[in-house]
């Protein structure tokens, strides 16, 4: 009894049945953690016609997903990305890294696959909808930050087609972790204990050299210099791909100030290091704009709003500029930025939270 007043005080909505929801068939994107398969309890709960589907890339793919899928008598599909994976992100992020970049897998993972070829695959099967299980809303059709401060996902979906937007679904968008994994105990989910993925999902944590160096055929460690703001030579790096902005630690250099890197030279292979100050930025530009609420990028010249330079950045308020180009000035109106860091994503919000659109760091 004390079980069900829970879920009646707390989580009901999340739980209610509607007749009408089980001609609406749903495909729930899963990857065999917490998060998806306890939007397929959801989904089930809430009467919708629901199946799963796993993107299989560049390892075996999680089978929980699948027992997840057993444990709720849905269907479970196994869609082959390998080639494609390999092709879009992780080649891409061998090669940002090498030219002095420090890279954002998910954005584009979830451009060109997860939210582009899955989703492709998904109306194939019949589904009208594809649900995940991302901390993001839509508000008013439009892809919005979730509830949970941690956990700013829409940063990473920022990248994704504007014209996929009306297929997806995100049911625990306006729940904070603490509560989803609450749910999922409470509703038996078998994974509701299991820890959250790695980072980088290709790349086994701290061995991020060890694969780059794999990867490039060791031109990842080509070693060069350490310099100053003046040219002078400090020492020598390892190679570009190991360091990026705002590092201070494992430099091999002593100096009296702490000195932190400010550039990664991938012309002259060479790392700039300075102090602390040179790291704040009024501007950065930034390439391959891509608008989510908005139908042309004139529409963002001239225009403030607030911007972040990494998923669990803050918002900074700023003036947007759109160049001849087709690139993006972003200049900070009230406070300059720390360690803007090329070939990260900077994503653009209205003062509702809402995506206007994104693009990356150059």
């Amino acid at each position: 009894m004390v079980f069900m007043n829970i879920i009646n005080d707390e989580f009901s909505k999340y739980l209610t049945y509607n007749e009408n929801n089980k001609n609406i068939t749903i495909a729930v994107a899963m990857s065999g953690g917490v998060d998806s398969s306890t939007v397929a309890y959801l989904l089930k709960k809430q009467g919708y016609n629901v199946f799963g589907v796993t993107m299989k890339t560049c390892k075996p793919e999680d089978s929980d997903a699948k027992k997840v899928c057993e444990d709720l008598g849905i269907s479970h599909y196994i869609l082959d990305v390998t080639k494609e994976f390999k092709e879009k992100v992780m080649d891409y992020f061998v090669n940002e890294y090498l030219n002095g970049k420090t890279p954002n897998p998910c954005m584009v993972c979830n451009k060109h696959i997860k939210l582009g070829s899955l989703i492709d695959f998904v109306r194939s099967k019949g589904a009208d909808f594809m649900a995940t299980g991302h901390y993001t809303q839509m508000k008013d059709g439009i892809l919005s930050m979730g509830n949970d401060p941690n956990k700013d996902q829409v940063y990473f979906l920022s990248q994704m087609k504007k014209d996929n937007l009306k297929y997806l679904k995100f049911p625990i968008g306006n729940l904070e972790k603490p509560k989803v994994r609450e749910l999922a105990q409470l509703l038996e989910v078998r994974v509701y204990a299991k820890k959250d993925s790695q980072e980088i999902c290709f790349v086994e944590d701290g061995k991020l050299k060890e694969f780059l160096m794999e990867m490039s055929k060791g031109k990842a460690g080509k070693p060069g210099d350490i310099i100053d703001t003046n040219g002078k030579v400090l020492g020598k790096h390892n190679g570009l791909s190991f360091y990026t902005i705002g590092q201070r630690k494992g430099l091999g250099i002593a100096q009296e100030n702490p000195l932190y890197v400010i550039e990664l030279d991938s012309k002259k292979n060479c790392i700039v290091v300075g102090p602390n100050e040179m790291l704040f930025k009024n501007n950065l530009v930034a390439d391959n704009i891509n608008l989510i609420s908005l139908n042309n990028i004139e529409e963002l010249d001239n225009m403030e709003c607030w911007a972040k330079t990494r998923s669990r950045d803050q918002l900074h308020k700023c003036r947007l500029e759109v160049l001849s180009n087709g690139n993006i000035k972003v200049n900070f109106i009230e406070n300059q930025v720390r360690a803007v860091t090329p070939g990260q994503g900077v994503v653009f919000y209205d003062k509702d939270h809402k995506v206007l659109g994104s693009g990356f760091i150059i």
